[in-house]
């Protein structure tokens, strides 16, 4: 078992039941309509960038660590965290746009939330989204078929 995939055991399992029911539920209730499905794709898609770019950025500077000092690891620091925050803000931006078209197409079908499963209020909060991302991710690739 890899490192990222003990961290990710330890972190996100048995957390993501409800994330990954939610968005399976929502995806069978937008199913034929073409734009919903395409937002959740795309959601999906800036969750995987953001993941990518927050475990870049963990493992760059780990190593980093080891070999660079001063300016030099500054600067890589500030470029990671600039992709990882842009990834962030994408991530944020899909996860609002994709919720609106649903909650405006489908109503009062929709869990309050949207796709967010998390509480409502914390769908402001970036580190919140983060972690659910996370866990929609991990309960995805837990739940592939084998």
């Amino acid at each position: 078992m890899t490192e990222l995939h003990r961290f990710l055991e330890n972190h996100y399992s048995g957390k993501g039941k409800e994330t990954v029911v939610r968005f399976e539920r929502i995806v069978r209730l937008v199913s034929d309509d073409d734009i919903a499905i395409s937002l959740i794709e795309k959601l999906v898609e800036s969750a995987q960038r953001y993941f990518t770019a927050v475990t870049t950025m963990e493992a760059k500077l780990k190593a980093a660590r080891f070999r660079m000092e001063g300016d030099e690891i500054r600067e890589l620091t500030e470029t990671l965290d600039r992709n990882r925050h842009l990834a962030h803000n994408a991530l944020l931006d899909n996860l609002r746009i994709a919720n609106r078209y649903i909650l405006k197409e489908f109503g009062e079908e929709v869990p309050v939330g949207g796709l967010y499963s998390k509480s409502p209020e914390s769908i402001q909060d970036r580190a919140a989204v983060g972690d659910w991302a996370g866990e929609l991710l991990y309960a995805l690739y837990s739940a592939r078929k084998r």
